[in-house]
């Protein structure tokens, strides 16, 4: 049986090739990239941190500014569909509106490998049923060419 600690920087990308999820540095952040999610459609980043608190694990999906209004009317469903996730609109003048997903996992008293293995398993599995729920329901931009620079800052 491992024995609780409190994770450090290596410890935590150690686990994640133990748990065969893939990740990349980015240069900018101190953030581990899951490279499983970025590649879903309307993903704008997935990263997970190493917090003094914890483990924060977010992914960004790009709204299409038409479909803002009807998410906000079902944010407190899919908030019940999903219990395991927070959920919450990032609206900026300047860019394309976002649904941040984030996962968050207290470390104070110690993490085993198998309690981040069965996060990580969790928290991806809630972003791929939520991110298809969302594209289904046409709230996303579908992107068949996954050729992404980043989000768009274009309103229209």
């Amino acid at each position: 049986m491992d024995t609780p600690t409190k994770p450090d920087r290596a410890g935590l990308e150690k686990w994640l090739r133990d748990c065969h999820v893939a990740f990349e540095h980015c240069g900018e952040c101190e953030a581990l990239h899951i490279v499983a999610l970025q590649n879903l459609d309307g993903v704008v980043d997935s990263r997970l941190f190493l917090e003094h608190y914890g483990l924060l694990f977010t992914t960004e999906l790009e709204i299409r500014p038409m479909a803002v209004l009807a998410l906000t009317a079902d944010l407190g469903r899919l908030s019940l569909d999903y219990p395991t996730l927070k959920l919450f609109l990032d609206i900026v003048d300047d860019a394309t509106p976002q649904l941040v997903i984030a996962g968050v996992l207290p470390t104070g008293a110690g993490l085993t490998s198998a309690q981040c293995a069965n996060f990580l398993s969790l928290t991806m599995e809630g972003t791929r049923q939520l991110a298809a729920e969302c594209l289904e329901l046409d709230y996303l931009f579908p992107e068949s060419n996954k050729a992404r620079s980043g989000p768009s800052r274009a309103l229209h």
